[in-house]
């Protein structure tokens, strides 16, 4: 049986049709949409690809911070999504903040960068890049 593309694969394919192929034949008026729509395939096909591995991260680095570790899955409530428990934890640890109870813990820094780096690598890895190499 021959091996069908996956979405991923997919959406890789169209990317570079529509960069190498039909971005030269467009008025240079529509290049800037069309490189903004592949961009756009490019993140789509990073978010596939990673599944809700950035997510889990994210939510489990909040969850740890906040002493929030339920046994299933940090930070996240028996009847929450993902996007629900990181919205919920994010919104809890904003409230410490301004309460002033997080002031010099290193962890916050941490927690905070590691889900931004988490996100970076689906939304612009290029910057994480660029931020290596300026460090």
């Amino acid at each position: 049986m021959r091996e069908r593309p996956d979405g991923v694969r997919l959406l890789e394919l169209a990317r570079e049709v529509l960069l190498d192929e039909l971005l030269p034949a467009l008025p240079s008026e529509l290049g800037y949409s069309a490189r903004l729509a592949a961009n756009a395939m490019a993140i789509a096909a990073r978010e596939l690809e990673a599944g809700n591995a950035p997510r889990e991260i994210e939510c489990e680095a909040l969850g740890h911070l906040l002493g929030d570790d339920h046994e299933a899955s940090p930070g996240l409530a028996n009847t929450e999504t993902l996007d629900e428990a990181i919205q919920r934890l994010s919104w809890r640890l904003a409230a410490e903040i301004r309460a002033g109870g997080r002031d010099a813990d290193p962890g916050v820094f941490a927690a905070l960068t590691e889900g931004a780096r988490a996100r970076l690598k689906i939304a612009n890895p290029r910057a994480l890049l660029e931020h290596k190499n300026d460090a």
